[in-house]
């Protein structure tokens, strides 16, 4: 197949598609969908869960970018099927916006399954792409009044594939089109509570195009909480690993009442425990992490494995110990909750690994592995490092404290700041305790640094070094 240089241009035409058009449609639970979407002319595509992508054809030669506005891969089967429609096709150059897949034998794909076909060269040629807009034609705009028409196209530039009998790697999305909401439901019904489908992509006459997903209950436990004048404002939920690890995964608290967030608030407030790993809610205040004892059933509505910046989405994962409290394990791959409702408390669940289990979210939306993870890790950065000394007879104190900006964090495995503390004491029968904690802002852990040099640092010592960094 011929080959394509890839441009600074065409990378930007990727990261703006999904920023500007797909990033942008309207997400609607299948339930509400008679107050959620107006219309009368509807146009209603299979969702597909895959991985979005751009592709770009230019005489004879087509390669695909992400989101990210990287090439995805070169060497695919699809691709070389999807040069071919267009150079039979007569057209010159092409934009098309399709979903990559690994097509599924009696069930729907999942995300997932594209990085693990991609790695493997015997399924390699197995991966699929499902065309569902075109975005340019012949170096010019492709503009329509209606989805209808985006979708003629897309049956006539890859009419070799339309047949039913043809086994193609490149086949447009099925489509339905629909005159009332009360069709709508019928498809809603159909494809996905019947046959299990992701969801439905529905496109009005006013061209206003909607995400329709089923909920998802999830029973988690409350592992931290932030508060207003009403009580609960916000609370941190975690399912919990085979080993016992806590994976923290969803905030909110949409849903309660103000008896419930006010009731939750003064419960929660008997169980406050430290922690080594530090969130910050939108107000920038921490969260006040606590026993993990209280369950509860919360409703989903979206659990994506990736973001609109084809980043795969990471949670992190925490230890409990009763003595320690909070201690942090790592990062590892998860999920971002979407459209999070607060059902109600479980009173008759344990937080066990069992009652709260992973596989409440990876059966709904597996988790993908980081993409060159041990590749390219940059070096960690020193941010601030104080020390401080005392002597008392013939016992000689220190208290060392260090701020480390990871320069680590998009891998997905690390924080993004760490604070640790040495305390030795010649005298003690513990000659050196330790002590570490996590943030993903730099202003907090500055200000951990801050409330520890000031509780441990009193009079009769002596800084001996000091060592600041703040243009990192």
């Amino acid at each position: 197949m011929a080959t394509m240089e890839i441009t600074q241009e065409m990378r930007q035409k990727a990261i703006d598609y999904k920023a500007n058009i797909a990033g942008k449609f309207m997400l609607v639970e299948g339930a509400k969908m008679k107050s959620r979407i107006s219309g009368e002319d509807f146009c209603v595509t299979r969702k597909i869960d895959g991985h979005l992508q751009c592709v770009f054809y230019s005489n004879g030669a087509a390669v695909m970018l992400n989101s990210r506005g990287k090439e995805r891969a070169g060497d695919l089967k699809c691709l070389d099927v999807f040069a071919d429609l267009m150079t039979k096709a007569g057209i010159k150059s092409a934009v098309i916006a399709a979903e990559l897949y690994l097509p599924r034998e009696g069930a729907r794909p999942r995300c997932g399954d594209v990085q693990t076909a991609l790695a493997d060269s015997a399924r390699r040629d197995m991966l699929a792409l499902a065309p569902f807009d075109v975005i340019e034609l012949d170096g010019q705009p492709f503009v329509t009044a209606h989805y209808k028409e985006v979708y003629a196209k897309l049956k006539e530039l890859f009419a070799m594939t339309m047949n039913d009998g043809d086994n193609s790697l490149c086949r447009p999305v099925e489509m339905r089109t629909a005159t009332s909401i009360d069709e709508l439901q019928e498809i809603y019904q159909e494809w996905v509570e019947d046959e299990g489908a992701e969801g439905l992509v529905v496109h009005n006459e006013t061209n206003i195009v909607s995400k329709v997903k089923p909920r998802h209950s999830i029973d988690a436990v409350i592992v931290g909480y932030s508060t207003t004048e009403r009580g609960i404002r916000d609370v941190l939920m975690a399912v919990r690993h085979e080993d016992g690890a806590y994976q923290m995964f969803a905030h909110g608290s949409n849903g309660m009442s103000d008896e419930q967030r006010a009731d939750l608030a003064e419960r929660l407030s008997a169980k406050h425990v430290e922690s080594q790993y530090v969130l910050s809610d939108s107000r920038g205040i921490a969260y006040q992490m606590v026993v993990p004892e209280v369950v509860y059933e919360i409703s989903v509505l979206e659990l994506v494995a990736r973001g609109n910046d084809d980043k795969v989405k990471t949670n992190p994962l925490l230890v409990y110990d009763q003595e320690k409290g909070w201690l942090m394990q790592g990062i590892t791959s998860g999920v971002s909750a979407m459209g999070i409702t607060f059902d109600r408390e479980r009173t008759d669940k344990l937080p066990t690994p069992t009652g709260v289990r992973l596989s409440q979210l990876t059966d709904i939306c597996p988790f993908e592995e980081q993409e060159g993870k041990s590749n390219n890790l940059q070096p960690s950065s020193l941010l601030d490092r104080r020390v401080f000394r005392k002597v008392s007879g013939s016992k000689v104190m220190l208290h060392k404290f260090l701020i480390w900006k990871t320069n680590k964090e998009a891998s997905g495995r690390y924080p993004a700041y760490i604070f640790y503390h040495t305390d030795y004491s010649s005298g003690r029968k513990e000659i050196i305790k330790r002590d570490m904690a996590f943030s993903s802002d730099e202003e907090q852990i500055r200000e951990i640094l801050a409330t520890e040099i000031a509780d441990n640092i009193k009079k009769g010592w002596e800084e001996v070094l000091s060592e600041n960094n703040n243009d990192n």
